[in-house]
């Protein structure tokens, strides 16, 4: 064997370095496999991410935002249903109406105070209370009570005795004669009587 090896060590070194460069090269494939199954993963998770921003921006600028609406009455030039942003204040909206009529009791308006989605803005003529201030700030006392004029018909069916029809028949009013003046207002709603305003008037606020 050891004078085979002597008489043919040039074919020895050269089977040996076949085999040498043909493991290197084995080795190598695998390794830059390896690397492109690792780079497309990471291509791939890039696409996604790149989707998921492109779908939550597209959704992003695809939502609508809910209108808002004021119902302005009484002393106004123009008495209607204005469309707001609810950034308004009433001065905004009176021009909107078209500005006061002359015989609006403008000193019982307050101009500065802030409008609300389903406002009724009554506009007062000269000798007559003034009901703009729908919203207002209420003590401790009120915080929990329900603004009857600017509730939400979910906001009226929390009030014992008070369903979906007879909220719905609230808003009705409200909307076609404008804010209550009083609990004893609500008697002419059907179904409401002198028991239920009784047990309601602790439970609600109207300005």
């Amino acid at each position: 064997m050891v004078y085979w090896l002597k008489n043919n060590w040039l074919l020895v070194c050269v089977i040996g370095g076949v085999v040498i460069f043909a493991g290197w090269e084995l080795i190598k494939s695998h390794i830059e496999e390896k690397v492109n199954i690792t780079d497309s993963v990471k291509i791939s998770e890039i696409e996604k991410e790149d989707d998921i921003e492109n779908n939550t921006n597209s959704e992003i600028n695809n939502v609508v935002p809910t209108k808002q609406y004021v119902d302005v009455k009484g002393a106004v030039k123009y008495p209607d249903v204005y469309e707001i942003t609810g950034e308004e204040r009433v001065h905004d909206v009176i021009n909107m109406a078209g500005g006061f009529t002359d015989n609006a009791s403008i000193e019982q308006v307050n101009l500065a105070q802030k409008v609300v989605d389903e406002m009724v803005i009554l506009i007062p003529e000269i000798g007559e209370e003034s009901l703009t201030s729908l919203v207002s700030t209420t003590n401790n006392k009120n915080s929990n009570r329900v603004h009857i004029n600017t509730a939400t018909i979910e906001e009226i069916e929390t009030l014992p005795g008070i369903g979906a029809v007879k909220a719905k028949a609230i808003i009705q009013y409200r909307e076609e004669n404008g804010p209550f003046r009083s609990a004893d207002d609500l008697q002419a709603i059907t179904g409401i009587g002198t028991k239920t305003v009784d047990k309601l008037t602790e439970l609600i606020q109207i300005p």
